[in-house]
């Protein structure tokens, strides 16, 4: 295995909304180190503030007191054109809520991070070709996502946050909408993606997803309960 690194460093990472008479805490003097190809699971009711912290580290919330460092580059010291850049080329993203976009065909919905990233036409479209195979959806790649069930349509999602080959995928729930079988094939596709070496990071409610991970991290009114290695 290649050497392993701290690819993300989170020291007391606060978040909280004020009120006319109080401060809530979302988070709490968060601390977190995740290696490179780790597969870490945060883990915990509903509030606790998976999603919020998941968001953080995919740069999708600046709103947060602390530091992030991120290969070893201070996230906050980054201008906002760098930090874009980043967001785009090291992360991936897959939500409960599949996010596809309606007016774009599968195959289209697929090509988008690619199209960001400038990838050719002939890689794009061999890219996608693997893709479609892997997830048996060669068939279905003219269909538009109303035109999908949600565990395809969920599939979608997945193959095109791992289109541009993100270093880091950050799932949010990436079941919660499916049934079991398909759920359970969600997670063999993240187990397999793993040992190809991306770095996984989900928030769920399922101790049975969070036993494909490496790292279980429970999570209890804003802060790191545990940090179990599975």
């Amino acid at each position: 295995m290649s050497h392993v690194y701290k690819m993300i460093q989170l020291t007391n990472i606060d978040k909280y909304i004020d009120s006319r008479f109080q401060r809530v805490f979302i988070l709490k003097g968060i601390d977190l180190k995740i290696d490179q190809g780790e597969f870490l699971t945060f883990m915990g009711p509903s509030g606790v503030g998976k999603s919020t912290l998941l968001n953080i580290i995919g740069l999708l919330d600046e709103d947060y007191e602390g530091q992030y460092l991120f290969d070893d580059k201070s996230i906050h010291g980054m201008k906002e054109r760098q930090r874009s850049a980043l967001h785009k080329s090291e992360f991936g993203y897959i939500f409960q809520a599949y996010h596809l976009i309606d007016e774009l065909t599968v195959y289209e919905n697929i090509e988008t991070p690619l199209l960001y990233r400038n990838v050719s036409g002939s890689e794009r479209k061999s890219i996608i070709a693997n893709l479609l195979d892997r997830f048996n959806m060669v068939a279905k790649k003219d269909l538009f996502p109303e035109q999908l069930s949600g565990g395809q349509q969920q599939l979608v999602g997945i193959a095109r946050a791992i289109a541009g080959r993100p270093r880091v995928l950050l799932a949010d729930e990436p079941t919660g909408n499916l049934h079991s079988a398909q759920a359970k094939e969600i997670m063999e596709v993240f187990k397999e993606l793993n040992k190809e070496g991306t770095t996984i990071i989900q928030a769920t409610h399922s101790r049975e997803n969070a036993d494909y991970g490496t790292r279980l991290i429970e999570m209890l009114d804003g802060k790191i309960d545990q940090d179990i290695a599975i």
